[in-house]
């Protein structure tokens, strides 16, 4: 009786342990622990893969390596140029079923926009824009405007608009392309037509924001044409706004004065095809320095605090000793700048001397 006992409850416990083992492998749950998904989505492919040929209200896949946050997609996506477009779309997960806009003009290469609101399903958004072309043409349009973000900013975007423009006009009308360069100080607009183009940029954008009252900057001139191919170097400059370099100004005296300390000193010469009065402006995100170049090119700066900075000459064309980024109150476009190569590092004590600095102005095509 006893013996019949024990292997009565031996048997007990093997069925209690195989029901707990069939049990745990049948219930999916998420992983506990381990590292925190700090990756954005990344785009896998689309299909038809080459969007050209497209016809109107045609159905896209669009398919990106994990799942989407379904409730982020309403404000991230965007076709350029901008438009009134009947498009619309369906979530499925990592898959975004797009159809396309009834009103696609034939001369033009279009391109579906994954802005920075877009998040994964751990809520991580895109860092930077995903670009996604378009066309009812057999080839894209192939120029580019690209160039450099100079300066102090913690955003920037650079807006594009048809035609040559007057400032009034680009305050009011949205822009026909928008991309976000916040990630890098480089920025490139790809896919554009042989076409006339004003431009701008901004360290905020938005349907609600008044530029005037935000850093921006124009071109040094506003007739951007690629009707005779693509443009480089259409470089920029944001800073703060006057008030607010003042205050930091201020607070930046101030504590020299209280601390006493000790400095470094910048010494250089310049030469180049000068056309207006020449500046130079020494900057980084918490101090600026700036003087007049002389007549043969030498520069002096002194009381640098300890850092690394960026050094810039500009041609100083109303003599306030401003580096000017144009208005839209005036007839004024930006300043010329030209930019040197590399960072300085400056330690307090030192004097370092930069090798002559050659620099050509080249008149625009």
């Amino acid at each position: 009786m006893e013996r019949m006992f024990l292997n009565l409850l031996r048997n007990s416990i093997s069925l209690i342990i195989w029901v707990v083992f069939f049990a745990s492998c049948a219930s999916v749950s998420s992983p506990q622990g381990g590292d925190i998904d700090d990756i954005p989505p990344e785009l896998n492919e689309t299909s038809p893969k080459i969007l050209t040929d497209i016809k109107p209200t045609q159905k896209i896949t669009i398919e990106f390596n994990e799942y989407l946050d379904e409730s982020s997609l309403k404000n991230a996506i965007t076709i350029f140029p901008s438009g009134e477009y009947d498009f619309r779309y369906e979530y499925r997960g990592d898959k975004i079923d797009l159809w396309l806009p009834s009103n696609l003009e034939k001369d033009i290469t279009y391109m579906i926009v994954f802005n920075t609101n877009l998040k994964d399903e751990h809520n991580v958004r895109l860092r930077k824009d995903i670009i996604i072309p378009f066309s009812r043409k057999a080839v894209f349009d192939s120029n580019t405007i690209q160039g450099n973000i100079f300066g102090d900013f913690d955003s920037a975007f650079i807006l594009l608009w048809f035609n040559h423009l007057n400032k009034d006009v680009m305050l009011n009308q949205a822009p026909d392309y928008v991309l976000n360069a916040s990630s890098n100080s480089s920025y490139k607009f790809n896919f554009l037509p042989k076409k006339d183009f004003s431009i701008l940029a901004v360290e905020q954008y938005g349907s609600n924001i008044n530029y005037e009252e935000k850093p921006f900057s124009f071109y040094r001139k506003n007739q951007l044409s690629l009707k005779d191919g693509s443009l480089d170097n259409i470089n920029f400059y944001l800073h703060k706004m006057k008030s607010e370099e003042n205050e930091d100004s201020e607070e930046k005296n101030d504590t020299n004065d209280e601390k006493n300390i000790k400095t470094a000193t910048l010494t250089g010469e310049v030469s180049g095809n000068f056309i207006h009065p020449i500046s130079l402006i020494l900057k980084n995100k918490k101090n600026e320095y700036s003087n007049m170049i002389q007549l043969d090119g030498s520069y002096i700066l002194d009381g640098i605090l300890e850092g690394k900075y960026q050094l810039l000459v500009y041609e100083d064309r109303n003599n306030n000793s401003v580096l000017d980024m144009g208005s839209f109150t005036t007839n004024q476009f930006a300043e010329r700048f030209f930019v040197y190569p590399d960072s300085l590092s400056l330690r307090a004590n030192w004097e370092l001397e930069i090798p002559k600095w050659n620099y050509n102005i080249r008149e625009d095509k």
